[in-house]
């Protein structure tokens, strides 16, 4: 017994040993990675791309696919890159082609194989579409020289952009779901070129769905590299969103758009040497880059199988029940929590519905929230009742159970949850069935904020009719505006009309000129230039009397001044002083020496005039 025990010990343990070199091999040889990529993979004919197979291992026995539909201008060439990282050494070898297609249509590039420690290994195939032809530079067409590849190639040969070269793609876990299924759409900015920067962010507006978008406030786009049919791109992963649909149907995410700063070489030439030592001949450039739209088909939720206190949870979820105590007093507090966890629509979801016992005074729940962002939206969502049983006896909390569906199985799922059963004990402190008889007022000592008794008595009120709305003031000031509106209008048409009429006008103004010609004498007067002064005083009584009366400056003399005035009503006694007025003011311009009244008499007697005219013409 004793021997076959030791054999079976000694056969496990060469097992062991087995399957632990196995292990080790094993997981060296799938540490091993054999990628094949290109520089493009929609080209033209003649056009020339790169093809290169790369190994992070050493190998031996390369065997490249069949290329018989490719002129191979070079290669394989072989190259060798080695870098060290936190002390950790990591080496890749590359064989590389210069290619060109011979004719249009949809290639596969097949599988290279290659040997690593005895094993081996097989590379990805690449599709590779071929469209129209490339004119060569010189009129010389791709084919026709081997040994020298055209120099005007395209992709990683070219500082021309594409849109192959800068692009935004949206993934989506899924594009048909249920009603309230959780979704999750991630942004990716694919660049071959140097990407340095973004700017003038856009998000997608995802009508139809509720969206939580992933913290990003302190995350740092990381730039990665990722084979996409067979190119090798720098990936940035922008945004990351979980979208739960609200509405079944066709459904649209709308694209989102980004400003990519790049920096490419220059188009300009380096104006001095010191341009070209520090890198003076590249320069950035914002390039638009959008994503296309994604359309969701969202299925609606089956009634079949619906329980009754669904409240249209989407996922798959856990519940955990917990009552804080189960015998308790009349009248003290007990809580009870339900926690629903898992990932799906949980932050959509209503309390549940509970019947709790007659007797037993409940509030809203307070609800806690805890969630999570890490591939799926999940979390934790508590619902915390306080219940107060206000009888004694025993009592049962029952029906908790939670419903939700669950996409994966296309049906519906209860959780049940236990009974809880309450045993109330009478409050000791309560107050006997019996009638309570108070001590009157007086003898009830009174607190601040405790309630008062009610005043009795005549309590001297009066009913209170006149209502401010509807009332005579209320209409009154409601139609104020509209009064004052029509009296402004009223005033500027008057305004308006009185203006318009230019004759009326110029009467109106004509003594305030006129004044200000006598303002421009007092100074001459003052200063005893008496030439000046004259001058002043009959250009403020000629203007004045040619405005008033509407006569024209070649019509002005003193037979018609006379004529007017008298239609005016003024006094020939008036029209006496004002006629000597501008007599001595046309003598004092010629003959100076022959004025003997005093300049001041003049001027006082040319001030009362106007006055006196403007007087009696407007009598």
């Amino acid at each position: 017994m004793s021997k076959t025990v030791h054999k079976t010990l000694a056969r496990n343990k060469k097992s062991i040993g087995f399957l632990f070199v196995f292990l080790l091999v094993s997981a060296h040889i799938f540490a091993q990675k054999f990628t094949a990529q290109v520089s493009k993979n929609k080209l033209a004919v003649g056009e020339v791309f790169q093809l290169t197979f790369t190994i992070n291992a050493s190998a031996s026995n390369f065997k490249a696919p069949n290329l018989t539909d490719y002129d191979v201008y070079s290669g394989p060439n072989q190259s060798t890159s080695m870098q060290i990282i936190n002390g950790n050494m990591s080496q890749s070898i590359s064989l590389s082609y210069l290619l060109s297609p011979k004719k249009e249509g949809k290639f596969t590039i097949g599988a290279a194989s290659i040997v690593v420690s005895g094993t081996k290994l097989e590379s990805n195939s690449i599709v590779i579409e071929v469209k129209g032809s490339a004119q060569q530079s010189g009129g010389t067409s791709s084919n026709s020289n081997k040994s020298n590849p055209p120099t005007n190639t395209q992709g990683q040969y070219s500082s021309a952009n594409s849109d192959d070269d800068l692009f935004i793609k949206t993934f989506v876990s899924k594009k048909s779901c249920y009603l309230g299924e959780q979704i999750v759409v991630t942004q990716k900015v694919y660049s071959r070129l140097n990407l340095r920067g973004f700017q003038n962010y856009k998000m997608p507006v995802f009508n139809g769905f509720w969206s939580q978008n992933e913290d990003n406030r302190n995350k740092q786009i990381q730039l990665q590299t990722e084979n996409l049919d067979g190119i090798q791109y720098y990936v940035a992963e922008f945004t990351k969103s979980y979208l739960f649909p609200q509405r079944s149907g066709s459904l649209t995410l709308e694209p989102m758009e980004v400003d990519c700063i790049v920096r490419q070489r220059s188009s300009k030439q380096p104006q001095n040497i010191f341009d070209q030592f520090f890198g003076g001949g590249y320069e950035d450039k914002v390039v638009k880059a959008k994503s296309k739209p994604v359309t969701i088909d969202v299925k609606a939720l089956p009634e079949a199988g619906k329980p009754a206190n669904f409240n249209g949870a989407v996922g798959n979820f856990s519940l955990k029940t917990e009552l804080s105590k189960e015998k308790v007093v009349a009248n003290q507090s007990v809580n009870l929590k339900l926690s629903i966890t898992g990932k799906g629509n949980i932050k959509l979801t209503d309390a549940p519905k509970i019947n709790f016992p007659e007797g037993f005074e409940t509030f809203e729940p307070k609800v806690n929230e805890n969630y999570s962002e890490g591939g799926s939206f999940s979390g934790t969502k508590t619902y915390d009742y306080l219940i107060i049983p206000r009888q004694a006896g025993d009592f049962t909390i029952k029906d908790l159970g939670f419903s939700y569906f669950d996409p994966e199985k296309k049906s519906y799922v209860t959780v049940p949850a236990p009974e809880f059963n309450i045993n109330v004990s009478p409050d000791p402190n309560a107050v006997n069935n019996e009638a309570q008889v108070y001590s009157p007022k007086n003898t009830i000592e009174e607190k601040q904020n405790d309630i008062r008794y009610l005043k009795s008595g005549d309590l001297n009120l009066k009913p209170n009719d006149e209502l401010f709305f509807s009332s005579w003031k209320h209409y009154l000031l409601l139609a104020l505006p509209v009064l004052a509106f029509i009296g402004f209008i009223g005033v500027s048409k008057n305004i308006s009309k009185r203006n318009s009429d230019v004759v009326a006008v110029k009467g109106r103004k004509a003594a305030k000129l006129a004044k200000k010609h006598l303002t421009a004498a007092e100074k001459f007067k003052n200063s005893n230039n008496k030439d000046a002064f004259y001058h002043e005083v009959f250009v403020a009584l000629n203007g004045y009397v040619g405005d008033k009366l509407n006569i024209p400056v070649a019509d002005l003399n003193k037979q018609n001044i006379e004529t007017h005035l008298l239609n005016k009503q003024v006094s020939t006694e008036t029209i006496k002083k004002l006629l000597d007025t501008l007599n001595d003011c046309e003598v004092a311009r010629y003959a100076p020496a022959a004025v003997t009244a005093e300049i001041n008499t003049v001027y006082n007697n040319t001030a009362q005039l106007i006055e006196t005219i403007e007087n009696e013409a407007r009598s």
